[in-house]
């Protein structure tokens, strides 16, 4: 990744999930070393895993999503999966994902999105995960790690 000056920003929308600022409705968190770490370890893992383009997942935290590209919708279910969000049987996590939202943001904000998106379906992980992926970015900026 080119160091460009400024923190990143962690936002599942668009696939953000490769950089080390959270944003939250407006909430900025800048992520410790320790969790910046884990980020970067889960996004190598992920990438091999997946056989996603690291272009790809770039062009994707840039807002171009590829939208029918089942590596990069991979890609976005080993994230969710490894930072929680999404347990093994593609199932979202609401203990986890609550866990993840800054203590700033109103409690029924995040009931409202966790609700909204929990019962995501897909015809596997992977499209589950993008479409929930899909679903955070509509209804809020999510936080991935606190």
């Amino acid at each position: 990744m080119i160091d460009s000056g400024k923190p990143p920003t962690i936002l599942l929308r668009e696939y953000k999930v490769t950089n080390f600022t959270v944003t939250f409705d407006g909430t900025t968190t800048v992520l410790s070393d320790e969790q910046k770490a884990k980020l970067a370890a889960h996004k190598t893992h992920c990438l091999a895993e997946t056989g996603v383009d690291a272009q790809t997942v770039e062009d994707a935290k840039n807002g171009n999503v590829a939208e029918n590209d089942e590596k990069l919708a991979c890609f976005g279910s080993c994230m969710l999966k490894r930072i929680g969000i999404m347990n093994q049987d593609g199932s979202v996590n609401e203990e986890i994902t609550r866990k993840r939202v800054p203590a700033s943001v109103p409690k029924e904000q995040v009931d409202d999105l966790i609700n909204k998106c929990k019962d995501t379906t897909g015809a596997n992980d992977c499209d589950k995960a993008a479409k929930l992926i899909k679903c955070f970015k509509e209804n809020k900026q999510f936080t991935l790690l606190h």
